[in-house]
């Protein structure tokens, strides 16, 4: 196992990702001064935010699917990565880019990021 993301799976043979991209935002108020650089003062706490990108070739159109029934309920889930570290997040967004069209209309070929941000109660 990847990680997984509540009930859904990333692992090596099924749907997995390529890249894990991690951010921390720390958060200050700018004030300007006359005659002076500006000063910043630092206010409330600090955001963080991963991405999982991948890309899926020749599986099933509707991997991702059970991945976006998750999403579409807008509530904290459980993200726990492979090496034993897990926290609550939640899935901002899902992007998809379908590309490698066959004659038939199905794709061969579905880039993938998942935009998650943690969620602290």
């Amino acid at each position: 196992m990847l990680c997984s993301l509540g009930d859904f799976i990333f692992e090596i043979g099924g749907v997995e990702f390529e890249k894990l991209n991690r951010s921390l935002k720390f958060n200050f108020a700018k004030r300007d001064r006359i005659g002076n650089n500006p000063t910043y003062q630092a206010i409330k706490g600090y955001e963080e935010s991963f991405s999982l990108e991948g890309k899926l070739i020749a599986k099933s159109n509707s991997s991702l699917k059970k991945l976006e029934d998750i999403a579409k309920k807008k509530e904290p889930i459980r993200l726990t990565l492979g090496s034993g570290e897990s926290l609550m997040v939640i899935i901002e967004s899902i992007n998809e880019a379908r590309s490698m069209f066959l004659k038939d209309g199905h794709y061969v070929k579905n880039d993938f990021k998942v935009q998650l941000k943690a969620y602290y109660d």
